[in-house]
């Protein structure tokens, strides 16, 4: 009876570090901002799935293109119906990994910088992403953020001939994820 109860907390305790080595979120934020002579191009998203693997920093994030919420309605559905085209390409991902994962010490309360590169997919289109950010260790949470500027042309987000002298091509993306052991 012993020998199956020290079996059993064995394999409990190599399933919970195992589970402990993965953070989750699913209210992540993702922010866009672009200022135009038109308009501020300007909303949030609070809807944000993410995954960090503590132990080798891979991330995966991903969310719906129209969880997207700005201060004028009539914006909102231009980005969705006439830019992001949300019909045709619902969601957005990200797959990557932070590239310095072995100066972070996810055991040690600390701000840690952190360089991430990977994948982004929007609007049918992959292209690479490397930014800056950093990574806060807190009481074996992890918030993790960065800022980065996309390309609209990079993802053949089309701009009305019209418009193309009034709004900039590229916009600025941060990120803010509040991650928990799953």
């Amino acid at each position: 009876m012993k020998r199956i109860f020290t079996i059993l907390l064995v394999i409990s305790s190599i399933t919970l570090s195992a589970q402990a080595q993965k953070y989750l979120t699913k209210t992540g934020e993702i922010e866009i901002f672009s200022e135009t002579s038109l308009f501020m191009i300007e909303a949030k998203n609070k809807q944000v799935a993410a995954i960090l693997n503590g132990e080798n920093g891979e991330v995966v994030a991903s969310t719906l293109v129209r969880s997207f919420k700005f201060h004028e309605a009539l914006v909102e559905e231009h980005f969705n119906e006439n830019y992001m085209e949300s019909h045709l390409y619902p969601k957005s991902q990200f797959k990557g990994k932070i590239t310095n994962f072995s100066s972070v010490n996810l055991s040690k309360d600390g701000t840690y910088p952190i360089d991430i590169a990977g994948d982004l997919t929007m609007h049918g289109e992959t292209n690479k992403v490397n930014a800056k950010g950093k990574l806060v260790v807190k009481s074996g949470t992890l918030i993790a953020t960065t800022e980065f500027k996309i390309s609209l042309e990079q993802y053949k987000i089309r701009v009305e001939e019209k418009y193309k002298d009034r709004i900039n091509d590229e916009i600025k993306l941060t990120i803010h994820f509040e991650l928990n052991p799953m």
